[in-house]
C-alpha cells in the first residue's frame, strides 16, 4: 500500500534572518542528507506556500510504501536545527505557539 502524507510547516523569522547562501549551506549540511538517507523508499516534494497566503509557510508531501522509513526520516528531520533551533515550527506560524 502507498501512502501520502502532508506536513505544513512555518519557517520563524531566525530562519528569515539568515541569508540565501547561508540558507542554502543549511540545507545541504543538515537536510539533504536526511532525505537522501531515506530517498529509495521515502520520496519528498517540498512546496512554498507562502504566496498563497496559508498560513504554514511551506509544506512538503512525502510519498512511501514503508510507514516505518518514514518515521524515522521524520525522527531524523526534527532532531536537526531546522526544528531543534527554532528555525521552523511544524504546524501554525510562529505567533501561534502559546
Amino acid at each position: 500500500m502507498s501512502y501520502g502524507v502532508f506536513i505544513g510547516y512555518t519557517f520563524t523569522s531566525k530562519w528569515l534572518a539568515m541569508s540565501w547562501e547561508a540558507r542554502e549551506r543549511f540545507q545541504q549540511e543538515h537536510l539533504l542528507p536526511v532525505l537522501g538517507r531515506y530517498a529509495d523508499r521515502v520520496r519528498a516534494q517540498h512546496y512554498d506556500a507562502e504566496a498563497f497566503c496559508a498560513r504554514p509557510t511551506d509544506f512538503m508531501f512525502l510519498q512511501t510504501d514503508d510507514m516505518d522509513a518514514y518515521y524515522f526520516l521524520i525522527e531524523e528531520l526534527r532532531e536537526t536545527p531546522l526544528f531543534s533551533d527554532g528555525l521552523a515550527q511544524i504546524g501554525g506560524s510562529e505567533g501561534d505557539r502559546r
